[in-house]
């Protein structure tokens, strides 16, 4: 399946008259198998490695497999075009959502002889960071976001995310450490904690146990409650920038996507918007 430009356009101006803005992201460079395969049969070598390999458990989060490749300098021009089509059609300059979920380093450690390969990972990074820059005029947007990751915390993140340019997105539990380190270090935070705000958990048996467990439904009640930024959970209402409900589609599609949505969604953007202070009596 595919997205067209005129998808795109159609996407962004439906949105646009009920005053939404889309937010598009290219993750990277992880989840990048599908639609990266072409570079050798242009000219252009491997744009992305481990592209459909298996056993898929030792080399992507999730099938199908593929990653982006580091030391191809083309990758990074074919990013750069992305990025600047992003920001044509989407009329959103200040705000950029940069991807980087579930890198595998084993896939890279295939074919690069790294003694860390989190500074490869570091170095993409800043590589594509400055292709954002120039697919915008030559200015970095006001806030990039990228996903919480190995590379989000010490000692990599002072070394490769600015904070003043980024804003890191937990998707992780709400009482993981990381989620404290980073307001230690003062970076601005964007909440998606699994625990509360992932929305495709619950139907089925995926990833029921682990860190990022995702077997629990959660119920709108559930989503009201979670405060994140306030005192009592630790957090900061300062560095706290935004919220984001996650749907995910390993066990979804159009046919379920709206009543797993609503009406969790709306008892999320009240929390977020109008936060009411009180919680003391208990909704039902």
């Amino acid at each position: 399946h595919i997205y067209t430009v005129d998808d795109l356009k159609d996407v962004v101006e439906y949105a646009r008259i009920r005053g939404i803005r889309v937010l598009v992201e290219v993750d990277t460079p992880g989840h990048a198998g599908s639609g990266w395969q072409w570079g050798p049969s242009h000219g252009l070598g491997d744009l992305a490695l481990c592209i459909d390999q298996q056993p898929w458990q030792a080399y992507c989060g999730e099938p199908p497999c593929g990653q982006l490749n580091p030391r191809n300098n083309h990758t990074y021009d074919i990013l750069e075009q992305l990025y600047r089509d992003i920001f044509q059609y989407t009329h959103v300059t200040d705000i950029f959502h940069f991807g980087g979920d579930e890198v595998n380093l084993d896939c890279w450690g295939q074919f690069f002889n790294e003694t860390d390969l989190h500074t490869l990972w570091g170095e993409f990074t800043l590589r594509a960071l400055e292709r954002v820059s120039k697919a915008n005029g030559g200015h970095l947007p006001k806030i990039v976001i990228v996903w919480s990751s190995d590379l989000s915390k010490r000692p990599y993140l002072t070394q490769y995310f600015d904070k003043s340019i980024f804003a890191i997105q937990m998707w992780g539990g709400s009482s993981w450490p990381e989620n404290q380190e980073l307001l230690e270090n003062d970076y601005r935070t964007i909440a998606s904690h699994v625990d509360a705000w992932y929305f495709d958990c619950g139907f089925g048996s995926w990833r029921d146990s682990g860190p990022g467990a995702c077997g629990q439904y959660k119920n709108w009640q559930s989503v009201y409650n979670h405060r994140p930024w306030s005192p009592e959970s630790g957090g900061s209402r300062r560095l706290t920038v935004g919220g984001e409900a996650c749907l995910w589609t390993e066990q979804a599609d159009s046919g379920t996507v709206h009543p797993r949505i609503w009406p969790r969604a709306a008892a999320l953007a009240e929390r977020l918007w109008s936060d009411p202070p009180s919680l003391d009596r208990t909704v039902s």
